[in-house]
């Protein structure tokens, strides 16, 4: 039976759609088991990519036969990729929701699903979760998210997956089933039909001036046409020539031509109405309608506009009850602000939030400069900081407002209060199962978000945290260089998954306060190189401290075939009301799962163990561990005589090394296989 829609973000209404019938027809034939799986809409903002995929999937939603599902998410109103991950799994898998799981156990159960579905997927504002300068511009800043295109545009589909970016996609150029439809700008006819919907008189040469002098962009003529029958009641020759804009560098030309545009809007807009604007929209994610008017009467406003920017007008907070919600009436009107819902499930207790297009909010961002910019970020920090109902976030999605106010920290250049929102967060790598949400906020402390690069605040010190995100990412190569000549001692467990031994083999010593750990990596990576006794040799002097040195004791030891030398009840030991994270009692179960696959004579319940264990460490998204675990199944299963269920695991567990650059898991992994896979 078809599910519901699941629309989040969607585009505001009322808005008008002409042309672009192929794009269309495009469309319809990939959900009709057609080419192809990934269609991406790439061109300049404003060119109407958003508008296509609502005015597609509203006719959708009217047509039979119905899909298995419709689900669209904005980035441009909800930029985590993690919480995107989770929602669309959550509605593909038919669950209420996903808090607890890694996005890797998303992507990996989406795929069969939308493998075998007809399913229209579309991700709206896809270069928001890619990477904007550098050597991997166009890349996905999530690599999960990135895994699953790249994934579903490598074969046929009999539904799609349709993207809108601005930004090129080079790891989805060369798929086979991916498509690239770059889109020009609007043509005559659809220029003036566009003018004369918003109330724009004149004749076709008057109408094409007034398209020409928007360069036949759509949001620009949009916004000209709204400006015209504002203050010249439709005369669509009354504006010969736009204003010029303030000089930007890096400026694209679509930019330009909506600046050129809202230069003439500001000329006209009373002080308020801009600075409504310019306040509503410098949101990272936009707030709900109540929470902009509570913000726009707060004190840190006041404060902003009349102390600082030292506006004379009547204060917010003195008008009439209802003068705010009138005022952004009448900017949604204009089109220069969107009030933004959602459709389907989605929708419920979800109230509307208030948005711009992007090239409104970079016009106003401009006309604010730098300055300007970080007081209001100081302001809006000030504001998310003393509301009453702030409380720590139980769940990612209750995050939102935290990750705001962390973002406003940084764009007011406060560093020192952004690494306090950070630490308020405690630990989302692990709480929220969310490493890459993680990685993104510490990057902001650094030039472009490189971490290479020194960071913008001397103060900063969360080396081994984003080094942590990392490897949980299974980015092992930016992990070993991300920790600090003080954390070296570390970088074992991504020395170990990459294979890299020699710097465990040739240094013996490391310093305080990881003498110890280091010795378990040590005797651990002995027994990959196979200097088999100088490890067990090695294991037999050390008392580890805490599980995770007993792992590698105990992967050395399980390697070289002595676990009899091991005392198990010493491994499986939790000191009592000890407080332990989550993955240290995944290891004991693990350790103790092997212990009992090698040692007991007739093991029961090992079957059950191994996929709970599996099924644990896929929530969780720990590559290595997956892998390993998977290797330890596939050994229980060949010695129970289950051969094609080992092939099975061992295949799992070979694509996870493969995926990851794990070559010695790999190496395990391959004599459990298939020759023809290795």
């Amino acid at each position: 039976m078809p599910r519901l829609p699941h629309i989040h973000h969607c585009t505001s209404e009322p808005y008008r759609f002409f042309g672009r019938a192929a794009e269309l027809a495009l469309l319809d034939a990939a959900l009709s088991g057609g080419e192809p799986s990934v269609a991406a809409l790439a061109g300049p903002g404003g060119q109407g990519k958003t508008a296509i995929v609502q005015h597609w999937l509203e006719r959708l939603l009217s047509h039979e036969p119905a899909p298995d599902g419709v689900f669209l998410w904005s980035f441009y109103r909800g930029k985590d990729a993690d919480l995107c991950l989770r929602e669309l799994y959550a509605y593909a898998a038919g669950l209420a929701h996903t808090s607890d799981v890694s996005a890797s156990y998303c992507v990996d159960h989406l795929l069969p699903i939308l493998r075998r579905e007809r399913v229209a997927l579309v991700f709206d504002g896809a270069e928001v979760a890619q990477y904007e300068d550098g050597p991997w511009r166009g890349r996905f800043l999530h690599p999960e998210f990135g895994r699953l295109l790249e994934e579903l545009a490598s074969e046929p589909l009999p539904g799609v997956v349709v993207l809108t970016t601005r930004f090129d996609l080079p790891t989805l150029a060369h798929r086979r089933h991916a498509r690239l439809i770059g889109l020009s700008a609007l043509d005559a006819v659809s220029a003036r039909a566009l003018l004369t919907s918003l109330g724009v008189r004149g004749d076709d040469k008057a109408l094409d001036e007034a398209a020409t002098a928007g360069g036949h962009h759509a949001k620009a003529v949009e916004l000209l046409g709204a400006y015209l029958v504002r203050y010249h009641d439709g005369d669509a020759t009354a504006l010969a020539e736009l204003p010029e804009s303030p000089a930007v560098e890096g400026a694209s030309e679509e930019e330009v031509r909506v600046a050129r545009v809202l230069a003439a809007w500001q000329q006209q807009l009373p002080a308020e109405a801009q600075d409504i604007i310019g306040l509503a929209t410098a949101f990272r994610d936009p707030p709900i309608e109540d929470r902009l008017k509570e913000y726009l009467i707060s004190t840190p406003v006041q404060t902003l506009l009349h102390e600082t920017w030292g506006r004379e007008y009547e204060p917010f907070a003195a008008r009439p009850t209802d003068w705010l919600s009138r005022q952004i009436d009448d900017l949604i009107h204009l089109r220069l602000l969107e009030r933004v819902g959602r459709y389907g499930p989605a929708s419920a207790g979800a109230a509307p939030v208030i948005d711009a297009h992007p090239l409104v909010r970079r016009a106003f961002e401009h006309v604010l400069g730098a300055t300007g910019r970080r007081e209001g970020a100081r302001a809006r920090a000030g504001f998310l900081r003393g509301r009453p109902d702030r409380r720590r976030p139980a769940t990612l999605e209750e995050a939102r407002e935290e990750v705001e106010m962390f973002h406003a920290y940084c764009d007011a250049g406060l560093w020192n209060e952004a690494d306090g929102a950070y630490v308020a967060l405690d630990n989302p790598k692990h709480r929220f199962l969310a490493p890459a949400l993680e990685r993104d906020l510490l990057v902001c402390f650094f030039p472009a978000g490189d971490w290479r690069r020194p960071p913008l605040w001397p103060g900063f010190g969360r080396w081994r945290s984003l080094a942590i995100c990392l490897e949980m990412l299974g980015q092992y190569e930016d992990a070993l260089a991300v920790y600090r000549e003080k954390d070296a001692a570390l970088r074992g467990d991504a020395l170990i998954a990459l294979g890299r031994l020699d710097p465990l083999l040739e240094r013996p010593q490391a310093h305080h306060p990881w003498q110890n750990l280091w010795q378990a990596y040590r005797c651990h990576a002995l027994c990959l190189a196979g200097r088999t006794e100088e490890a067990v040799a090695l294991a037999r002097t050390l008392v580890p401290v805490d599980v995770y040195e007993w792992v590698h004791v105990f992967e050395c030891l399980l390697r070289a075939e002595m676990l009899s030398a091991l005392d198990i009840k010493s491994v499986l030991f939790r000191p009592p009301n000890a407080a332990e994270h989550r993955w240290a009692e995944l290891a004991r179960r693990r350790m103790r799962a092997d212990y009992l696959r090698v040692t007991a004579s007739t093991p029961s319940g090992l079957n059950a163990e191994y996929e709970d264990l599996l099924e644990a460490y896929d929530r969780a998204g720990l590559p290595f561990e997956r892998t390993l675990t998977r290797l330890s199944y596939a050994r229980w299963l060949l010695s129970q005589g289950e051969t094609a269920a080992a092939r099975r695991i061992a295949a799992e567990a070979l694509d996870l090394a493969r995926q990851y650059a794990m070559p010695i898991l790999a190496a395990d992994a391959c004599p459990r296989v298939d020759d023809t896979v290795c």
